[in-house]
């Protein structure tokens, strides 16, 4: 399944060059502009058109902030999970449930990315689609995390148990501590939308409920916030390594 949308900004637009499930077909300059782009060099000139400012900013539905660099795009988003059959032992991804928010998606895959979290598996009805908006919240975050998209998450589940992961679903109402558990190995974490959550059918193919903990007072957490702290916790215990670069 291919996924064709436009990207803006510098920061994102640089990091998909350096990824091969991200096909850049055309690339949007802003004239004149003052932006650091001498790494637009590894483009192929052809497929570069120069625009004013008026015609840049007509290329988008609302205002945004595009740093005079925009690309048209295709991202490959697998709709098979059988490449996750035989892979190594450590393997972390997360699994989306009803999260529709495209500032919610772009944030978790730009922290699957800092984290090491190797690929997000989404809904492809009920998650929003990978679009501009996404790829700026993921901040580069794209080209490092690879994408699937299912028709069926349950189904998805079984597949994935088959290939030996471990599912670990994330809730309030979790009757064990994330830490408590052993994140080693194989493991899918599904993470729900704020209201709705993890659906029933998700939470009974789970082999662990678990919970992060909170003040007693105030529990709540933005679900890109849920995923940040849970795909840290996966690294830290899989010896997470500080970049010293």
């Amino acid at each position: 399944m291919v996924n064709n949308c436009l990207i803006y900004g510098i920061h994102t637009c640089k990091e998909v060059l350096n990824s091969d499930r991200v096909v850049v077909n055309k690339v949007y300059l802003l004239k004149n502009n003052k932006q650091d782009i001498n790494w637009l060099q590894m483009i192929n000139c052809n497929c570069v058109t120069y625009l004013n400012r008026s015609g840049f900013n007509n290329l988008f539905s609302t205002r945004v902030v595009h740093q005079g660099v925009a690309m048209e795009v295709t991202i490959n988003c697998n709709n098979s999970l059988i490449e996750l059959k035989n892979i190594d032992s450590n393997y972390t991804i997360a699994m989306l449930d009803n999260v529709t928010d495209p500032h919610n998606v772009g944030a978790i895959i730009r922290s699957a990315a800092v984290f090491g979290i190797k690929a997000i598996i989404t809904h492809n009805r009920s998650s929003c689609k990978i679009s501009g908006i996404v790829a700026k919240a993921a901040s580069g975050g794209l080209a490092h995390v690879k994408i699937f998209s299912v028709n069926n998450l349950a189904n998805a589940i079984r597949e994935l148990k088959k290939y030996g992961f471990w599912i670990v679903s994330l809730c309030e109402s979790g009757n064990v501590y994330l830490h408590e558990i052993n994140l080693k190995g194989k493991i899918c974490l599904i993470l729900g939308a704020e209201g709705k959550g993890i659906r029933r059918l998700q939470k009974e193919q789970s082999d662990f409920i678990v919970k992060l903990p909170t003040t007693s007072y105030f529990s709540t957490l933005n679900v890109s916030a849920t995923a940040a702290i849970s795909f840290y916790e996966v690294a830290h215990q899989n010896g997470f390594v500080i970049n010293q670069g």
